[in-house]
């Protein structure tokens, strides 16, 4: 099996001058936690998950972040405050680049190492340069059915 086999090929993208809100809201309308980056041809240039928007560590500077939010009772002023700050970002200021990535042809076994080894639950899979589809941790649930309904007919 192959990465082409298990990767999910609609994938939901953003451009990196699209602000965090608005990243945000995309991901809160398709139900989705984490948005491939692509410039004005497609290429991937970054990823963003849901932690990059203030769970990161480049918000520590800001001092308010979420960290400080669940550890500090905060006047509700203070936590809209700190949410305009960070929504107000563009993109390409919290995105984590360069992606890690493979080709569509790679093994399973690569492809579960790699995230494995780099510690990540998306993975983008191109074909060639190309954005062709993303692997998650979630989609490894394709081999656990996949593997019972065969069960089920031996």
């Amino acid at each position: 099996m192959q990465a082409r086999d298990l990767m999910t090929t609609t994938v939901v993208t953003i451009q990196p001058d699209a602000t965090v809100g608005e990243a945000a809201q995309l991901m809160l309308k398709c139900n989705i936690s984490c948005l491939p980056v692509v410039d004005e041809q497609d290429h991937l240039v970054g990823i963003l998950t849901h932690t990059d928007f203030g769970l990161h560590p480049k918000y520590h500077p800001l001092a308010e972040n979420v960290y400080s939010l669940l550890g500090v009772a905060m006047t509700p002023q203070h936590i809209e405050e700190v949410s305009r700050k960070v929504s107000s970002k563009r993109v390409k200021e919290v995105m984590r680049h360069p992606v890690i990535t493979v080709q569509e042809d790679a093994s399973i076994a690569e492809v579960t190492e790699l995230m494995l080894r780099q510690e990540i639950h998306r993975l983008p899979v191109l074909r060639g340069s190309q954005l062709a589809g993303i692997i998650t941790s979630h989609d490894f649930l394709k081999l656990i059915v996949s593997g019972q309904q065969s069960g089920e007919a031996a």
